[in-house]
């Protein structure tokens, strides 16, 4: 069933960045094809996800196909440990090592494929709470910010704390593998701990299972034990306890579009609304319909119609033709 499931996203091309601590980043290229725009659109995925998340191989519900139609060049990252990125020496890592390394690396790379110094930044989950961290690191790097579902704020998710508290459990090392096995008879019976990443009911089954059988990763313990210290103390600082990430966002003066959704079990309006309050340039709020849950902003069964316009409209707002 791996065969019959497998969901390539059929980008144009792979672009390799090097960390400088030796990992090998891949990041999935997709040309303009409309006139096109400037700068570059930059896709950081969520934690356990590759960046088929933004390039599913269901081409309906592909976030960079339907920018790409708008004329913007597309680039989805994998994070170290993800998807296609190849191995470093470095055998732990954190939030703090995508914000140090993996992000510079993607930045530079895409400046060497356009000569653009400054990308249009779309994050999911985690990749929407590094983007807004991001804004306040590389300011000069991002143009504009869109977070979609990112859980800043850690008050208001109970169940979100008792999840976290069954990593000892070993189950986030074997991720991708039981996500491949278990897909093929997924979409029958809705585990509570799934309802919180996902409303399975506003997704298309066959859509489902693709997204377990190409989009999944293993959960990686440096991140997780940060995001476990992050949820105990309600903060989102670095390991060490140096840098308050959520301090710098009333610095940011980036536009930015945060985007919830009603049903989400990890990142619910209200933890969104907190970010988007903080934030400190032109922003703007916006909940999708009742249906939607945490990764169905992405592959929910009218996400293609309800949220890729609205994403595509603020990047057009905050880009310039080419």
């Amino acid at each position: 069933w791996g065969w019959r499931l497998h969901a390539p996203s059929h980008e144009d091309e792979l672009l390799r960045a090097p960390t400088r601590d030796g990992w090998r980043l891949a990041i999935g290229h997709r040309r303009p094809r409309a006139p096109g725009r400037l700068p570059p659109v930059l896709f950081v995925h969520g934690i356990a996800m590759n960046r088929q998340a933004f390039d599913f191989g269901v081409e309906r519900y592909s976030v960079a196909v339907h920018l790409a139609a708008a004329g913007f060049d597309c680039f989805a990252l994998d994070l170290r440990g993800h998807g296609g990125s190849r191995r470093g020496p470095t055998a732990r890592w954190s939030l703090d090592t995508y914000l140090e390394e993996d992000l510079p690396a993607a930045f530079d790379a895409i400046r060497g494929a356009t000569g653009s110094d400054e990308v249009l930044y779309v994050g999911h989950s985690q990749g929407a709470i590094l983007g807004m961290a991001a804004c306040g690191l590389h300011p000069a790097r991002i143009r504009a910010l869109v977070a979609l579902a990112g859980p800043a704020h850690f008050d208001a998710q109970p169940r979100l704390k008792a999840l976290v508290a069954m990593r000892r459990l070993g189950f986030g090392a074997h991720l991708r593998a039981l996500s491949r096995a278990v897909a093929p008879f997924s979409g029958f019976w809705h585990p509570s701990p799934v309802e919180l990443a996902i409303n399975v009911r506003n997704v298309e089954r066959p859509v489902y299972r693709r997204l377990l059988a190409n989009a999944m990763e293993n959960l990686q313990p440096g991140v997780v034990d940060q995001f476990s210290a992050c949820i105990r103390d309600d903060t989102f600082r670095s390991c060490d306890g140096t840098i308050d990430y959520r301090a710098l966002f009333p610095e940011c003066r980036q536009p930015a579009l945060f985007i919830a959704a009603e049903k989400d079990g990890l990142a619910p309006p209200g933890v969104v609304e907190s970010a988007w309050r903080r934030w400190g340039g032109p922003k703007r709020f916006e909940v999708c319909g009742p249906d939607y849950g945490h990764a169905d902003v992405l592959i929910g069964r009218h996400a293609p119609e309800e949220v890729f316009p609205a994403i595509r409209e603020f990047l057009l707002e905050h880009s310039r033709s080419a």
